[in-house]
């Protein structure tokens, strides 16, 4: 998947550097649940690309109609016959005469045996997992008649396109989209196919507003999922597509055709609302049974983030493929998913169910995902969902290997935060691992049993953290840093765990002291617009350098340039940044906290006890000025903090271990199986998790609704949520509620 961020256009799906995960059919000759087509003229070896994209896709239970148009060049023709022979999925149908490619479209249409077709153009690209996911969106969300995802535009021209059909209206200036995506069967024959008679171009552009005219209206995957091959002159071929005369008459023509669109009758998708305690599905729509040549990983993790967890499951999987392991990932949380194109570096076999799932389904997509792959083992990442899923997916994957992984108990967050659910699940669990042996004491205080606990530092790969001269005189030039002046390094998340505000008073401590200094400060989060603030009206400003969100390899620049590493978090396991930190030679200032005395000696820096904010600015304080005014023993620390790395937490050694454990995880579901809940039981656990999460969701609406200073307007957009039960009640006769709905608006949303 491509990287917004740092697009490579020559990176396409079909690219040698591409991670790769073995899409084979379990049975070739199983019934279509999905048919491609594409219309065929005198395509070149570059078809040989499209074709590539189609074979590897994740869902895999489809057919292929490519419909020749009179293609007349041989060689063409020899191309299409070499796939319809080597697949029994292809088929080919042949033009008697060229017809242009709507009567191509509408030809396979007619052919088509799913009721899920994807449209795919000869020399286009699909992602690994276009497919499965489109599939899946339009299973959730029935009132869409198509999906797409963007598109990434390569070849004669190269940009990133997020338009797409959640862009609705703006269709009747220009078509925002080309024809990749997947369309209902229905929907096509509802509004009677492409029009034929236009084979200059942007028949397509003329068929989405043809099914807006019948009312059908399609979504997104905010996902980059097909590749638009660009020409650097499209008009040579489709003459409509000059944006200039021809392409105004074009328009000027589908005004005429479809007026009322015009008019303000443009359609949308209506939110599928998640009604309280809805039935939660429990038929697989579709299968897609894999063939299976070596083991295979599910993780089970809330996002795909920035941050220490993320970070470590990105060195697991790593660690697992370097070892033959085939992985997968499915994330449970709405977010960002900023790390998805890093991960995506591992595996192509990736799934933010939010991306294309409504909240009900997302039960049985992991147990579709969970049956399609063969799992040996699934790993449970700081997901709460999965944890409250356990009871469904045993029930419904005896031959599957459970196990998770916790990082840090957080009393504040849900009584112990994820190590009290693994306490509470480990009766489904085969074997739970943790960070640190402090984690695992706490665990077996709370009731666990420690026979089925392991312990597996995170580590760190010592190659890439370490002492570098070179980086260090070059990144201290580019921020203007004195190599004379000790620098603070502070790279974290600006959020209350990571005590941002301690962080600045002990700065402010540190100067008024008289103590000669630099910080930087590396890291974005909802804290950082005080840290500013504060920085600022505290007159630190020539001190502290805020540069916000960096990536990854600067972090380890700027790790190189530091002199000190400080971190004073409220609460931690054992933070990544120390592993990194003391690699990289520097000597840590930290909390007590968690298990990183396990990590942190007293050769290596200084540990500081949890306690009254003032007192910990003083503790804090007094340890960077000891570093700060005497060299030798920033030296020494440094040195020491990085033997120990290198002896006792380096990343194969955490691959090693994580590879035993999930191991024997399998090996204890043979031998000592736990015992299967009933899958009445699963169903009801699944229901129960997913009304769980809706409420969840709903309060944190009201909170932040709470917290607002325009309380009345915040708490009547979080009524939308209610929305759902009132529509209800509106159709089946409670009519008299409209008119409290509308006055209750009046008065929540007026003025103060």
């Amino acid at each position: 998947m491509i990287d917004p961020s740092r697009p490579d256009y020559k990176d396409t799906p079909v690219s040698e550097k591409r991670a790769r995960f073995r899409y084979i059919p379990a049975d070739i000759a199983a019934q279509p649940q999905v048919s491609i087509i594409t219309p065929f003229f005198n395509a070149g070896p570059v078809f040989h690309e499209t074709a590539r994209s189609v074979l590897q896709q994740s869902f895999q239970q489809w057919e292929w109609i490519i419909v020749d148009d009179a293609s007349t060049d041989p060689q063409a023709l020899e191309i299409l016959n070499e796939y319809q022979a080597s697949d029994p999925r292809i088929r080919v149908v042949h033009h008697a005469t060229n017809r242009g490619p709507s009567a191509a479209r509408n030809t396979a249409f007619g052919a088509a045996k799913s009721q899920f077709v994807v449209q795919l153009d000869s020399d286009n690209l699909l992602e690994p997992t276009a497919i499965e996911k489109w599939l899946w969106f339009l299973v959730s969300f029935p009132g869409a008649a198509f999906v797409k995802g963007y598109s990434v535009g390569f070849g004669a021209q190269q940009y990133l396109w997020s338009q797409g059909f959640h862009s609705g209206a703006a269709f009747l200036d220009a078509n925002q989209v080309d024809t990749t995506s997947m369309i209902r069967k229905a929907v096509h024959q509802a509004v009677g196919g492409y029009d034929e008679a236009i084979r200059e171009g942007l028949e397509d552009w003329d068929f989405w507003l043809r099914c807006a005219s019948h009312g059908f209206w399609g979504a997104s995957v905010p996902e980059y999922l097909d590749w638009y091959r660009r020409r650097a002159n499209h008009t040579e071929r489709w003459e409509n597509w000059d944006r200039g005369e021809r392409q105004a008459a074009f328009r000027a023509r589908l005004r005429e055709r479809y007026i009322k669109l015009w008019r303000g009758e443009f359609p949308r998708v209506a939110p599928h609302w998640h009604l309280p305690n809805e039935t939660v599905p429990d038929e697989l729509p579709c299968a897609n049974a894999l063939r299976k040549d070596g083991p295979r990983l599910l993780l089970i993790a809330p996002w795909l983030t920035a941050g220490g967890a993320d970070k470590f499951n990105l060195d697991f999987l790593r660690q697992m493929k370097m070892r033959g392991w085939e992985v997968s990932i499915a994330t449970t949380l709405q977010g960002d998913h900023s790390w998805l194109a890093e991960f995506s570096r591992l595996t192509p076999d990736i799934f933010a169910l939010d991306h294309f799932l409504r909240l009900v389904d997302y039960p049985r997509f992991l147990r579709y995902l969970i049956s399609s792959r063969g799992f040996d083992a699934v790993c449970i990442a700081h997901s709460e969902l999965a944890y409250l899923l356990l009871p469904y997916l045993r029930a419904h994957a005896p031959d599957t290997a459970f196990m998770d992984f916790c990082h840090i108990e957080e009393l504040s967050w849900k009584n112990g935060g994820y190590p009290r659910m693994a306490v509470e699940y480990q009766e489904l669990l085969d074997l739970n691992v943790v960070s640190s042996e402090h984690l695992k004491n706490w665990m077996i205080e709370r009731g666990a049993d420690a026979a089925r606990i392991r312990v597996c530092y995170t580590n760190i790969d010592t190659g890439e953290w370490r002492p570098d001269p070179e980086v260090r005189s070059r990144v201290r030039r580019e921020l203007k840093l004195s190599e004379e002046v000790p620098v603070i390094l502070y790279a974290a998340r600006m959020c209350a765990q990571k005590q941002p505000k301690v962080f600045a008073r002990t700065l402010l401590k540190l100067q008024a002291d008289g103590h000669r200094f630099a910080a930087v400060v590396a890291g974005n989060g909802p804290e950082l617009d005080w840290l500013r603030g504060f920085v600022k009206a505290s007159e630190l400003s020539g001190q502290v350098l805020l540069l916000g969100t960096v990536p990854l390899d600067r972090v380890r620049e700027l790790m190189a340039a530091a002199d000190i590493f400080f971190l004073p978090s409220d609460w931690e396991g054992i933070a990544l940044t120390l592993y990194e930190a003391m690699a990289t030679g520097l000597p840590v200032v930290t909390s007590d906290v968690g298990g990183q005395r396990e990590l942190v000696t007293p050769e290596c820096g200084f540990l500081i006890n949890r306690g009254a904010e003032q007192a910990q600015v003083d503790d804090y304080a007094a340890a960077l000025a000891r570093l700060v005014q005497d060299p030798a023993l920033r030296r020494r620390m440094g040195s020491a903090g990085r033997d120990r790395v290198v002896g006792h937490f380096t990343l194969e050694q955490m691959g090693e271990n994580m590879a035993r454990f999930v191991n024997e995880a399998v090996e204890l579901y043979r031998t000592a199986p736990r015992p299967l809940p009933a899958l009445g039981l699963g169903r009801a656990c699944a229901a129960t998790a997913i009304e769980y999460v809706r409420l969840c969701r709903l309060s944190d609406q009201l909170w932040v609704a709470r917290a607002s200073k325009d309380w009345r307007v915040q708490f009547y957009q979080s009524l939308r949520f209610f929305e759902p039960a009132f529509s209800w009640a509106v159709n089946v006769g409670f009519t008299w509620l409209v008119p409290i709905k509308e006055k209750l608006k009046q008065l929540l949303t007026q003025p103060a």
